[in-house]
């Protein structure tokens, strides 16, 4: 069981993580390589007579290793930006029905503002009926949950199920 968990665990970390230990492995083998670069380098200056840019050779290999862990961190901090700004819009788009119902509730508030603003109150008593009686008429056609506001009882597919059974005679 405990491997089943640690597969299951192994693979949820590789997908979120999957960029970061990529460049990972890949800035360590390149640190590694240009580490080796430099001892070949050294060895080879060791066996001329005068050797010469040593201290050179150090100054260019640290930059090399500065160079490349900055690069990884852009990389890794770029990559995580484009990936967020996926998600949102991957979030945008799955909330449309949430986004339709903000409109309409936006519309509802604005028509009651603008009916708000009305200058007289007994304009707003007689015209206030027929705006309800078309404001129920509009949230009908507009409200997909309309129909279920006005159920007196909401039962679920386990309610219909549980009717269904039958009992069991003891």
């Amino acid at each position: 069981m405990n491997k089943l968990i640690n597969i299951i665990l192994s693979g949820l970390l590789w997908r979120k993580y999957k960029f970061f230990i990529l460049s990972l492995i890949v800035l360590i083998a390149f640190i590694f390589v240009v580490g080796q670069v430099h001892q070949d380098y050294l060895r080879y200056n060791e066996l001329q007579d005068t050797p010469t840019n040593i201290g050179l050779s150090f100054a260019v290999k640290w930059l090399i290793w500065a160079g490349s862990i900055i690069l990884f961190l852009v990389a890794n901090h770029y990559f995580n930006q484009h990936k967020r700004k996926q998600k949102e819009l991957a979030s945008e788009q799955s909330n449309s029905a949430l986004s339709k119902l903000l409109k309409w509730k936006s519309r509802i508030s604005s028509s009651d503002t603008t009916s708000s603003n009305d200058s007289s109150k007994t304009q707003r008593k007689a015209s206030g009926a027929e705006h309800d009686r078309a404001e129920k008429s509009n949230v009908s056609e507009s409200d997909p949950f309309a129909a279920i506001r006005k159920k007196e009882k909401l039962r679920s597919y386990a309610d219909v199920v549980i009717e269904k059974k039958p009992d069991k005679p003891t």
